[in-house]
């Protein structure tokens, strides 16, 4: 089912919005490699999920898996919140924007019933549009995975 979505994403303009993720990572040049996987997020979205560097790091520590971060990941952590600020002000809005619309029009169009998952991939993709650094890609089950057992521990449970 992911691959028939992300089929029917591709060819519906998933490619366009690859492109311009792409081109925001050329312009961006010297974070090009997280800015390019999140431009093949935007072009395969189904069957991922976005969690952030903060969840992944609760998560290590409650199952145990927690290792050292280098200094070089704990300095992009500080500086996360600069290069966000950067890009919302740069090329977040408006991809975000991108987003936004063709939203809308999936959902003018949702008597194509092909149009209607679509809607949902470019609202999750909204969020990550506007602040993508210190977010990690990871696989829809492993996504829920974190987010359940970090439910659980707030909830003590």
């Amino acid at each position: 089912m992911r691959l028939l979505g992300n089929i029917l994403w591709f060819i519906l303009g998933g490619w366009l919005v690859f492109l311009l993720y792409a081109l925001a990572a050329i312009v961006f040049f010297p974070m090009f490699i997280p800015l390019f996987r999140l431009a093949l997020y935007a072009a395969w979205p189904f069957g991922n999920s976005v969690v952030t560097q903060d969840q992944l790091e609760q998560y290590r520590k409650i199952t145990g898996t927690h290792k050292e971060i280098s200094a070089i990941q704990k300095g992009l952590r500080v500086s996360s919140g600069l290069l966000n600020l950067l890009w919302l002000l740069t090329f977040g809005w408006i991809l975000a924007l991108v987003h936004f619309a063709c939203a809308l029009f999936n959902l003018m169009l949702f008597w194509l019933i092909v149009t209607i998952p679509n809607i949902g991939g470019h609202w999750k993709l909204m969020g990550v549009a506007l602040l993508p650094f210190n977010k990690v890609i990871l696989p829809s089950e492993l996504a829920r995975e974190i987010e359940l057992t970090l439910s659980k521990k707030k909830l003590n449970l």
